[in-house]
């Protein structure tokens, strides 16, 4: 049962890796490429952080700054299944 439950822990730490990926190629994708991307993943992502802070927040600009290069870095986690 433990192994089981070992394996479902590792396959969602793997999506959730390769979704943090996306996120962050997808925001490269739009600093490079600009409007013609074909999504605002960072103006998502801003109106996201002015949901939890507020519109009128001067820090609403610093944090999605903080997210958006926390997700170029790479922040997610690997799993590491213990092998027997």
């Amino acid at each position: 049962m433990s192994e089981v439950v070992s394996k479902l822990k590792c396959a969602i730490c793997g999506i959730s890796t390769v979704l943090v990926s996306v996120i962050g190629l997808l925001v490269l994708s739009q600093v490079v490429f600009g409007v013609g991307a074909g999504i605002d993943i960072i103006g998502n992502l801003q109106e996201i952080v002015n949901g939890f802070v507020g519109a009128d927040a001067s820090l609403a600009g610093v944090i999605t700054l903080i997210l958006i290069v926390m997700l170029l870095q790479g922040g997610g986690t690997s799993c590491s299944a213990k092998k027997k």
